[in-house]
């Protein structure tokens, strides 16, 4: 009996080692089996890493890349933004300028489109003043008697003469038209020259004394010829014995009315 429960136990004992032998084994299979599952495993990732690491360290370069040319962008687009600047500020003076210069155009033209109408004006009335230069009147008449068979002028006429100048150099478009007048005694040669004497006495004090310009005067000397009255009697003859001075100008030089001398000078 104890001989049978020996080998019983000797039995179990060498089933429970054998046991522990293939568990063991299993064991150490299984745990190769899992490491090299594991090691596969490791290098499946660390190749995925790697390939990670690569392509971020790609997708870095490109955004470094990237990163520069925004940088450069942003550097042209400030160097534009400045000159944009300086453009806006240019054009703004450029526009005070135009403005300023538009001012200008307006004021010359405004001045000019005066200066125009004063033209017209003055263009009318020198067309009325040419329509009118052949239609010469008298302003004034003067008439200084001389004594017998003399040419020599008396100071009582002065101060007629006097305001005569005043006027004829006051009037730009006024004339003086002189008759040198004799009476009927005397052939007809020594009265004109008589006449002539009578009239240069006169010229002479009023431009010496007076003045007057000469190209305002004009001069005829008659003599005997168209009388101013008759020669019968003294007195006629001493009237006749004389000059005759009209100031005249064309007709648009007064408002007042005037007769037109037989002696006034075709311009």
């Amino acid at each position: 009996m104890e001989a049978r429960n020996g080998f019983w136990r000797a039995a179990t004992i060498t089933g429970m080692a054998l046991l522990l032998v293939g568990v063991s084994s299993g064991c150490v299979a299984t745990r190769k089996f899992t490491r090299s599952r594991v090691n596969e495993k490791a290098q499946e990732l660390n190749a995925r890493v790697d390939t990670t690491d690569q392509n971020v360290q790609t997708n870095t370069n490109q955004v470094q890349a990237h990163t520069g040319q925004i940088d450069e962008l942003n550097f042209v687009t400030r160097d534009h933004s400045g000159k944009i600047s300086t453009l806006d500020s240019g054009l703004k003076q450029v526009d005070q300028k135009v403005d300023q210069k538009t001012q200008e155009a307006m004021s010359v033209g405004q001045g000019a489109q005066g200066t125009a109408d004063k033209a017209v004006v003055q263009v009318t009335s020198l067309g009325e003043k040419f329509e009118n230069r052949n239609n010469y009147i008298v302003l004034s008449e003067e008439k200084i008697k001389f004594k017998f068979d003399s040419a020599t002028m008396d100071k009582t006429y002065f101060p007629a003469l006097d305001q005569l100048a005043q006027r004829l150099k006051g009037t730009p478009d006024a004339i003086l038209v002189m008759e040198g007048r004799t009476d009927s005694v005397g052939n007809d040669t020594y009265n004109i020259r008589l006449g002539e004497k009578r009239v240069e006495a006169v010229i002479r004090y009023l431009v010496v004394n007076q003045g007057v310009p000469m190209h305002k005067v004009y001069r005829m000397s008659f003599g005997e010829d168209n009388p101013l009255t008759l020669n019968k009697t003294r007195e006629e003859r001493a009237e006749n014995r004389a000059v005759v001075m009209r100031v005249m100008g064309p007709s648009f030089s007064t408002t007042s009315g005037g007769m037109v001398s037989s002696a006034a000078p075709t311009p």
